[in-house]
């Protein structure tokens, strides 16, 4: 009797329709889990690269608050600048339009640490924002590039483990009119919840999976040929026409799954619709990405426009006539509105030509600059343009504007005092006429308030003349 029962079981073994159930059940396992395997690892990698595209949209955002120029001075003022504090406020707007963004902060980066310039608290609360001048240093994971930081380069997205979790860091270097990196603006974002969905969408294949091994072994050989074998070759050759590029190749791909119509009462049913359930998530869950990458898109053109309209002199830093412009029609609008308040100061170089002609163009170059120094230290809170070869225009605002008279003997004083110094180089003794005029109630236009800042310059211009003489 235990002879046969022995032999009965070697039988049974060694029979096709008890080895095939299990040779398929691995060999569907192996394939799900490489299945799986891939489209995790795709999946993750592409929520990687939307992520920097999002960081890089509110880097670029932060890059534009702020003054290159200026970072020393809010390293050292900070609060006490009305200037930082609406910084410190847009950047909390920027981090609002943004809400995966954890950290948001600016440091100024050594190969010893960071230091803080501008530091937001923490979406979550559990990190409370530094004070400018705090100096903290970096974990391993951000130390690995801080040669390339400081260098300049720019570092693609940072991920990996952190005290915070599994974290991924974007920066974006910053700086100043001379082309010196001066800092750099950061944001962090947590990809803990990320691998939290990976993982539950692993453990649900990987449940299905064993459900539907279980039950293809109870069936058998004929049940396993009819509602399984069949189902799955189907589902497996649509798979192979998969594309994953675009939205619309995931919309295909769903229709494609759709197209098998397959009804089998069974546990691969079950697979079937949850698949297409889960690819429909997808799918759902790459609009939203695709609808954020167009945004991130749309500033980044509009940030590019800006660059192509070049509102910046190339020579001295300041705005440019394009800038200018664009600042005209700004104040046009405000005057429209009856909310003007502003004094245009009209600045003309002297001996410009002189000093081309006897001393060479770079040295008229270096006279030029030296010259729109003085106006943007004496008018550190307005906007300076060079609208012409040797012509400049500060629009005053605000506290330059309330100071404005003691700001034009300053600067008045300024060209003075380089003029007469002798012992200077030529292109050192800036000199300059200067006339100011001040918006009225019955002024419609800026430039009724330009003619009159000009004609007040070229008044100074002859006064200069009659006392220094005129080149030609």
């Amino acid at each position: 009797m235990d002879k046969k029962f022995k032999n009965f079981n070697i039988k049974k073994i060694n029979s096709v329709s008890f080895r095939l159930p299990i040779l398929f059940v691995f060999s569907c396992m192996i394939i799900i889990l490489i299945f799986v395997i891939m489209l995790y690892f795709r999946f993750q990698n592409r929520m990687i690269i939307q992520y920097c595209y999002i960081a890089e949209g509110a880097t670029n955002q932060m890059a534009l608050e702020m003054d290159g120029d200026k970072i020393d001075e809010y390293l050292e003022k900070n609060f006490e600048l009305e200037e930082y504090q609406n910084i410190l406020q847009r950047f909390y707007e920027i981090r609002d339009s943004y809400p995966d963004i954890l950290y948001m902060y600016v440091y100024r980066l050594s190969p010893d640490g960071g230091t803080v310039i501008f530091d937001l608290n923490s979406t979550d609360g559990t990190e409370d924002a530094g004070m400018p001048g705090d100096h903290y240093e970096f974990q391993d994971t951000f130390m690995k590039y801080i040669d390339d930081f400081c260098a300049g380069v720019e570092v693609p997205g940072i991920t990996g483990q952190t005290e915070d979790g599994y974290m991924l860091t974007y920066c974006k270097p910053i700086y100043d009119s001379s082309g010196v990196l001066q800092c750099h603006a950061c944001v962090d974002f947590s990809m803990d919840a990320l691998h939290q969905e990976d993982l539950k969408f692993i453990y649900s294949i990987l449940l299905v999976s064993g459900l539907v091994s279980i039950a293809i072994m109870l069936f058998g050989i004929y049940r396993i040929k009819k509602d399984v074998a069949e189902p799955l070759d189907k589902m497996s050759q649509a798979t192979e026409k998969f594309i994953y590029e675009t939205q619309e190749d995931q919309v295909q791909n769903i229709r494609i799954m759709k197209e098998l119509d397959i009804h089998t009462n069974n546990e691969i049913e079950k697979v079937y619709h949850v698949f297409i359930s889960v690819m429909e998530q997808s799918l759902h869950f790459m609009e939203n990405l695709s609808k954020a990458e167009t945004d991130i898109k749309a500033k980044n053109e509009q940030i590019g426009q800006i660059s192509q309209e070049a509102y910046r002199d190339s020579l001295t830093g300041v705005g440019s006539k394009a800038a200018y412009a664009k600042k005209i029609n700004e104040l046009n609008e405000k005057i429209l509105n009856n909310h003007a308040e502003f004094a245009i100061v009209m600045v003309d170089m002297n001996h410009l030509k002189k000093i081309n002609d006897e001393c060479g163009h770079k040295a008229g170059d270096l006279y030029l600059k030296g010259c729109c120094h003085l106006i943007c230290e004496i008018f550190k809170h307005s906007p300076v343009f060079r609208i012409g070869g040797d012509e400049f225009v500060a629009i005053l605002t605000g506290q330059d504007y309330q100071n404005r008279y003691a700001h034009i003997d300053s600067l008045r004083s300024a060209y003075a005092q380089a003029y007469e110094n002798t012992e200077q180089e030529p292109w050192h003794r800036y000199s300059a006429s200067i006339g100011m005029a001040e918006y009225a109630s019955d002024d419609s236009t800026v430039e009724l308030v330009f003619k009159r800042a000009d004609q007040a310059m070229y008044e100074d211009k002859k006064k200069f003349k009659s006392k220094y003489g005129s080149y030609r």
